[in-house]
């Protein structure tokens, strides 16, 4: 999927840059999906926000 290679390679950017900088360098990220035109983007966009904190609460719980 391209969309979580995509993701994939973010997190190795952040990876490589955070290597380089006594700075802590770190990002969540979700997303949503829907093959219905008619979905309502509300919703898509909370369950893409929910994804995202259950990212963030997995990187606190590894570092």
């Amino acid at each position: 999927m391209l969309l979580k290679e995509c993701m994939q390679r973010v997190k190795e950017a952040l990876a490589e840059a955070d290597k380089k900088t006594d700075i802590p360098i770190s990002a969540a990220m979700g997303y949503a999906w829907s093959d219905d035109p008619d979905k309502d983007t509300e919703k898509l966009l909370q369950s893409a926000d929910a994804k995202m904190y259950e990212n963030k609460q997995m990187m606190k719980r590894l570092f």
